[in-house]
């Protein structure tokens, strides 16, 4: 996403480049006999360190191949960025990024027959660009984002129909945020820091419902389509929007000063926002949660916070605090804690130094919420991408009980849990 745009966020990914080594007695144990014994629910895709794409299941004893030709070739570094799971389960969806002079990016479909080798088939295909995000709309249609270049803006979102053979370009922007409501059908996007647009995905038309945004980066539709969220300057301060299709019907529900950032529980009653009184990025600061039936709040942490990822049934909320950030020795240290139902009690998990990919979707956890799951089906486990001792990565699932030790599921920068 746009790095360019937030200092700190810079600051955090060049430090954590040059030394990222955990802290003196830094480990994650692992434990053996859950790993033997466990219930074994979806499956997990694995960015590995090698820039390949593995499957396996949450024992970490089948891993499977799904691309072997990352690396060095002849027209340049091949590697396999952001992939993302089909509704159903049974696709990826993934950039395979050509490193070159000239960067190539294009879009693959990975489909997972039981037993055989993935079969490819390449959705889109673009000269001179960097992946952002993938997102499906449904098993069929695919939204890709993408930038030009290097550089912190040029955003394009295309939608691709891979079965009419189209390719249709939504929006340009920099930088360019957006959230996808199923039960509308509709596309909601935040372009230049400056305007929100609606498109139904039936019409060509682009309806603008806002030219004076506040500092936030993807408006969000709650599951059941009924709300909107995005937050919009008024005078010296900025306003938190909670509204429908229908202008009329929108209503504030917060004010403020700085940048937010914000996530939508599953059954949609719950909205998680994340508030930082500066407007750089990422949104770093106190956790609060909205109930939309009470219209009451409560504090859940007054101190930083970087990420939040909702619990598949909604009943409960993974949180990444930021322990520490040293600039002189590069560690960034992260806690993950889960907070339970009633909002009262918490359990804090793991304490961690995160790989850099899995840094850039925390960072920009707003953006990624709808296509990348860090929570098992059965939401008994959440995901993370650790640097560990020797300074290889590893991707480990830690019981949200808190009761088992994390459990490494092999080596990996960046991994998402299967729908089902």
């Amino acid at each position: 996403m746009d790095v360019g745009h937030g200092k700190r966020f810079v600051l955090i990914l060049i430090n954590l480049l040059v030394a990222c080594a955990p802290p003196s007695g830094f480990q994650l144990p692992d434990d053996p006999l859950a790993r033997l014994l466990g219930r074994r629910v979806g499956r997990v895709v694995i960015v590995g360190s090698d820039g390949n794409l593995y499957l396996t299941d949450q024992s970490g004893l089948r891993r499977q191949a799904l691309t072997e030709d990352a690396g060095p070739t002849p027209q340049g570094r091949r590697a396999y960025r952001l992939p993302t799971w089909s509704p159903d389960g049974k696709r990826l969806a993934v950039f395979e990024v050509l490193s070159a002079e000239v960067t190539t990016v294009r879009v693959l479909r990975l489909e997972l027959p039981a037993g055989r080798p993935p079969v490819r088939q390449v959705w889109g295909e673009w000269i001179g660009e960097e992946p952002a995000l993938l997102s499906w709309l449904n098993g069929q249609l695919l939204i890709a984002l993408s930038r030009k270049g290097s550089r912190p803006g040029d955003y394009t979102l295309r939608m691709l129909d891979p079965a009419k053979g189209q390719e249709a370009i939504l929006a340009q922007g920099s930088p360019l945020f957006f959230s996808w409501s199923a039960v509308r059908r509709m596309l909601a996007w935040h372009r230049g820091g400056r305007y929100l647009e609606l498109r139904a995905l039936d019409q060509g038309e682009t309806q603008r419902r806002s030219d004076h945004t506040a500092a936030f980066n993807a408006p969000a539709w709650s599951p059941d389509g009924r709300w909107l969220v995005w937050a919009e300057r008024e005078g010296d301060t900025s306003v938190l929007q909670l509204g429908g299709v229908d202008p009329s019907a929108a209503r504030t529900i917060m004010t403020f000063t700085g940048g937010v950032a914000f996530a939508w529980s599953p059954t949609g009653r719950y909205l998680a926002l994340i508030t930082d009184p500066t407007t750089t990025l990422p949104r770093i600061g106190p956790l609060d949660l909205y109930d939309t039936e009470t219209e009451q709040w409560a504090r859940l942490d007054d101190q930083s916070n970087l990420a939040v990822f909702w619990s598949r049934d909604g009943r409960q909320l993974l949180a990444f605090r930021l322990l520490e950030l040293d600039p002189a020795s590069g560690q960034v240290l992260l806690q993950a804690r889960v907070y339970e139902p009633a909002w009262k009690t918490h359990r804090d998990l793991a304490a961690f130094i995160p790989t850099r990919s899995f840094l850039e979707v925390l960072a920009f956890f707003d953006a990624f919420q709808q296509s990348a799951s860090l929570w098992s089906p059965d939401n008994r486990f959440v995901l993370i991408a650790a640097m560990e001792p020797d300074g290889e990565a590893g991707i480990y699932a830690l019981h949200a009980s808190g009761w088992l030790e994390p459990r490494r599921l092999g080596e990996g920068v960046l991994a998402f849990w299967s729908p089902h």
